[in-house]
């Protein structure tokens, strides 16, 4: 809070000072072209910052401005348009196997590991290689230290195309800690769909609009989310995810489910029993059996009709079940949580 008021008390060239400090810190540079840079230095302030911070999410809007929006627009239509995407794929694991499961009407480009990618699409590349949007964050919010980010280019061909429910990583598997979500989406109404539902649980559900120029930062390990189905014919955004590769190794120390419980009943502390549902290796399988019923929902709507979806299906009442059976003796404290009786604390970041 200390840096966030003092940073809101000073004038622009400190600031860029302390930009430019920062980067050096980090190990980043802000190549991309003074626009850029400075579209995210306006747009990433520390209200915006601390509102990710504590609500695990952000949105902000005219970032860039109509008529570069439209221009990365183009280039992502142009990549589909061309067939230089492929399909995106959920990761059906089972029987220590993984299988790839195609969502329908879903496309995608890695531009970050692509040359030919950032060729054809420079606009694009030129955000690639800046990286004033993670030297902000971390110097506002100083828990973090982003220091790579990958940029992943998307064109939803409408039909329904949607994204089911799920967590963009886990803690324990990568260094990813904010994901960016920029839409290119003109004329955008309601009844195209396709908007962004968040779950910050226990907090309700909230649907995001993809309108065009919008940026949305959340949480990527703790920020349960998915894409409502689309009808627009042509959907377009980019995901940038920011990664911490430092400190990694504290980010993966978990402790024990033991030492997390309780020493009192559910019934004798519900506040205490909340407490530990919204530890965050616990709260993502509370968060499986609050939304089981949705989160099936999400995934027939996302895929195809096929054996491998049912699999998927399959699994997922499988892990409800033994979630259901394992935190037992707290469901009714989750069934508070879920009606709004009981909101503890959640670390977002």
């Amino acid at each position: 809070m200390a840096l966030r008021a003092a940073v809101q008390r000073i004038n622009g060239p400190i600031c860029s000072w302390l930009l430019s400090s920062h980067r050096r810190l980090l190990g980043t540079s802000a190549t991309a072209g003074p626009e850029v840079a400075s579209a995210f230095e306006r747009a990433i302030t520390p209200d915006v910052a601390q509102h990710l911070n504590d609500h695990g999410y952000a949105v902000v809007d005219g970032v860039f401005g109509r008529d570069v929006a439209r221009q990365l627009r183009a280039e992502v239509v142009q990549l589909y348009e061309r067939g230089l995407m492929h399909k995106n794929c959920t990761h059906l694991v089972k029987d220590n196997a993984t299988s790839l499961v195609e969502k329908s009407h879903i496309h995608e480009s890695e531009l970050t590991l692509d040359s030919g990618i950032q060729s054809a699409a420079p606009l694009c590349a030129r955000l690639n290689s800046d990286r004033t949007l993670a030297t902000l964050l971390s110097l506002f919010l100083p828990q973090l230290t982003l220091d790579s980010q990958a940029i992943k280019l998307q064109y939803n061909a409408g039909g329904g195309g949607c994204f089911p429910m799920h967590l963009d990583s886990d803690e324990q598997l990568d260094g990813r800690r904010v994901t960016a979500i920029f839409y290119l989406n003109p004329g955008w109404t309601e009844a195209h769909g396709g908007q962004l539902r968040l779950y910050p649980f226990p907090q309700p559900p909230l649907d995001v609009a993809p309108l065009e120029d919008r940026l949305v930062l959340f949480a990527s390990t703790r920020m349960l989310h998915r894409v409502m189905p689309s009808t627009a014919p042509n959907r377009c955004c980019f995901t940038i995810w920011l990664s911490q590769r430092r400190r990694r190794a504290f980010v993966r120390h978990t402790p024990s489910l033991a030492s997390l419980e309780p020493a009192s009943l559910p019934s004798e502390d519900p506040a205490a029993a909340a407490r530990f549902l919204m530890h965050p290796s616990v709260r993502q399988h509370v968060c499986k059996l609050v939304y089981a019923s949705e989160w099936a929902k999400s995934l027939e709507e996302s895929h195809g009709d096929s054996e491998a979806r049912s699999a998927m299906l399959e699994q997922h009442h499988r892990e409800v079940s033994i979630i259901q059976r394992s935190l037992g003796k707290y469901l009714p404290v989750v069934e508070q949580m879920a009606r709004g009786e009981i909101r503890p604390e959640m670390e977002w970041l």
